[in-house]
């Protein structure tokens, strides 16, 4: 892009005043020979995300916060962030992690040899030992694989700005599972997704409103996109998400138990009420899914039949 400039740092944010300031102040304390910027894309933060982060201006050489409130959601404010980055390189992370020492020259040296990279996830600094070693387990291999093609995360990857203008950025139709969509949509084109252990990030997990509403909302939109991304790839060999009869039969078993729950302690109910929010939301969105398609089939520009060979 013709700029000295040759990283950029795209941080989405929203709301993320508790912990801003700690991958802040981890980001102004990283080296690496070459130039490289910082950019906060807002995306309508109500606190005071802003603010703290323009406590950090001059903690960087390259500097920007990006108004990326037109439209809520992380594929947006990611796209907004790259969208203005300066360089040709760009290394996302998240508001609410830390990335560890190293990190952006990690990022920046691989973008000099690989299209797109995907860094390690740690768990064991910010969470309860069960739930770090659920969390490492998931993604001991490096890259998660689950039902289709391995894939990163939206919250520790580095990727060639062309790249990511030729997949057209991350698809703004999905609430959840765009960065796996992002990931796949890349390796259908021909790309392969290179793993970067040395590019660690510590993640919090569990770190979303606990109300039943906001259990029920998010599991209704995960199942929901869940099918949809099937929908989208069943054409490549993409195996088909957990059935809906299984769905209404784990549900109907744990109404069942509802009755003798109302006279247990509030810590037992709550967690009944927990399980029948996140169940709840299983099942509508599993319907949803099935009855709706807000994305198209994907159809890979450079080939007719896919083949992940492209070196």
């Amino acid at each position: 892009m013709g700029s000295d400039v040759k990283l950029s740092v795209v941080i989405p944010c929203l709301n993320a005043e508790a912990t801003l300031a700690e991958q802040l102040e981890a980001l102004a304390s990283q080296s690496w020979s070459s130039v490289w910027e910082l950019v906060i894309s807002d995306n309508g933060s109500s606190d005071k995300s802003v603010e703290i982060a323009g406590r950090y201006q001059k903690a960087f050489s390259h500097f920007q916060i990006v108004d990326a409130s037109a439209r809520r959601g992380g594929p947006y404010a990611i796209n907004a962030g790259v969208k203005a980055a300066r360089a040709d390189h760009v290394a996302v992370c998240d508001a609410d992690d830390e990335v560890e020492p190293g990190w952006v020259a990690s990022m920046g040296e691989a973008l000099k040899k690989y299209d797109i990279v995907c860094g390690r996830f740690k768990f064991d600094k910010f969470n309860d030992l069960k739930t770090a070693q659920q969390s490492a387990e998931a993604w001991k291999d490096g890259l998660y694989t689950g039902r289709f093609l391995p894939g990163g995360g939206s919250g520790n990857f580095g990727v060639r700005r062309v790249l990511h203008d030729e997949i057209g950025g991350f698809d703004e139709c999905l609430p959840h599972a765009y960065d796996a969509d992002y990931f796949w949509r890349i390796q259908l084109e021909g790309y392969p997704l290179h793993y970067l252990a040395a590019a660690a990030i510590q993640i919090r997990v569990g770190r979303v409103n606990p109300s039943f509403r906001s259990i029920f909302r998010r599991s209704k939109i995960r199942f929901a996109s869940n099918y949809w991304c099937y929908k989208r790839y069943r054409a490549y060999g993409m195996l088909p998400p957990p059935t809906l009869r299984g769905s209404l039969s784990q549900c109907a078993r744990t109404v069942k138990h509802g009755a003798r729950m109302y006279w247990q302690e509030k810590a037992r109910r709550d967690s009944w009420l927990a399980q029948l929010a996140q169940q709840t939301g299983e099942v509508i969105g599993q319907v949803q899914g099935r009855l709706t398609s807000p994305c198209q089939p994907y159809r890979p520009k450079n080939m007719g039949e896919y083949s992940v060979k492209r070196t």
